[in-house]
């Protein structure tokens, strides 16, 4: 019934890599029957799209790392210059990338060449692109649920690596929120039409004054690091706010 019902479907990965359109085409019926999907099809499409996120945020004036798409395996030189940006650079799977991997580091355009073409050799229409790299010694997640915070961690980038992945073996503690970086948390969820989601921050230099930079939002974000890291369990915070009837659609 989907007046006392809310599906979170957390078997819905990303078309072609952990899902199928069958699992796709299921919750879009349970849309089209009424239910409350936590995090709507909307929202989960433009999130599993690093390229499409990249567009949603530029054109809302929220701050993110530079992105640029490869059209084909030829596309090195031009995508590169359209960055404008020096090496190192982050070439990564536009969708698809599971708990850090498919996120690599390059160091020089002879190497950007190799790694295009040996991609799109095995895979010809995988969606990668080239981001700026932004160099830090932790990023922040911070889950945000109808409107509010419910907790936020910091992540160390391990060591020898780009990555701060908890399930990689980064390690996590709980952060503290400047209200600039709260309230971007909250309007980026909303620009990418959100229930739940796990916005992941590069704090700025100067953290009350500049707005973070986004590096992703994460429509079906994992709770194992955030829940060994805070004191109060952001699942049962979670459950709770969907006790209220005017969170559901």
């Amino acid at each position: 019934n989907p007046e006392d019902t809310l599906i979170m479907p957390r078997g819905l990965g990303t078309l072609g890599f952990t899902s199928s359109r069958a699992w796709y085409d299921m919750i879009k019926q349970f849309e089209y029957d009424g239910f409350t999907i936590i995090n709507s099809l909307e929202s989960y499409d433009i999130c599993t799209s690093k390229y499409l996120t990249y567009i949603v945020f530029t054109n809302n004036s929220i701050n993110t790392p530079k992105t640029v798409r490869i059209a084909h395996s030829e596309d090195a030189d031009r995508a590169f210059k359209e960055l404008k940006t020096n090496f190192p650079i982050i070439l990564k799977s536009s969708t698809g990338t599971q708990t850090g991997v498919g996120v690599v580091v390059i160091e020089s355009m002879r190497s950007l060449h190799s790694m295009i073409q040996m991609i799109l050799l095995y895979n010809k229409y995988l969606p990668i692109i080239i981001q700026e790299y932004i160099k830090t010694d932790y990023d922040v997640r911070v889950v945000v649920c109808n409107g509010e915070i419910i907790g936020a961690i910091k992540r160390k980038v391990i060591v020898g690596d780009v990555r701060s992945n908890v399930s990689l073996g980064a390690d996590a503690e709980q952060f503290e929120l400047t209200e600039l970086e709260a309230s971007e948390s909250i309007r980026i969820t909303e620009t990418v039409k959100g229930k739940l989601i796990g916005v992941d921050l590069i704090p700025a230099k100067n953290r009350e004054k500049e707005k973070p930079y986004c590096i992703e939002a994460n429509a079906n974000l994992g709770f194992g690091g955030i829940e060994k890291a805070l004191k109060d369990s952001p699942t049962e915070k979670i459950l709770t706010s969907f006790l209220n009837r005017d969170n559901w659609t």
